[in-house]
This record gives structure tokens, C-alpha cells and sequence, in this order.
């Protein structure tokens, strides 16, 4: 499956699943449990999900938490999993 690089965030800030994906740097896979877990902001409308620029970067600012929740991070949480899979 190919990954496709995000629209113009200046021009059109609210992502697909894929372009969000692409644009934080994670599996879609991931991203998509992520949301399940409702550890990421997004927006859902009937069955479409997207994901606007702005509240990812303020997401991430906050080292991946979910504000509202609390949460702990997953993009840390992700990142150790995969510092410790290294060589």
C-alpha cells in the first residue's frame, strides 16, 4: 500500500486516516488504533474521520497526550517500542 504525501495543510488543514498517518510519521495500522482508543484528537462525520492539522500539532506539542483524557502517550509509548526492537 502506498502512502501518499498530505495535501496543502496552508490551503486544506483537515487530513484523511493516510495523509495524518503520513504526516506523523506512524503506520496507518497504528493511527487507526490510536483513534479507536481515542488517544488522538479527530473529528468523525457519519463514516469519514479526519484529522485537522492544527489540534495534531498541539497533540504533539503536548507529547502525544490526550488532553482531555489525560492519557498517557502514545507516540512515546510507540517510539520505545521501537528504540527497543533496534540493533
Amino acid at each position: 500500500m502506498v502512502t501518499t504525501a498530505p495535501k496543502n495543510p496552508a490551503m486544506y488543514p483537515w487530513f484523511t486516516p493516510r495523509e495524518a498517518a503520513f504526516y506523523l510519521g506512524i503506520a496507518l495500522g497504528t493511527l487507526r488504533n490510536w483513534t479507536s482508543q481515542r488517544s488522538i484528537p479527530f473529528v468523525k462525520r457519519g463514516r469519514f474521520v479526519r484529522y485537522h492539522r492544527d489540534e495534531l500539532d498541539q497533540w504533539l506539542a503536548n507529547s502525544g497526550r490526550n488532553t482531555l483524557a489525560g492519557t498517557s502517550s502514545p507516540v512515546l509509548e510507540h517510539q520505545r517500542a521501537a528504540d527497543a526492537f533496534e540493533v
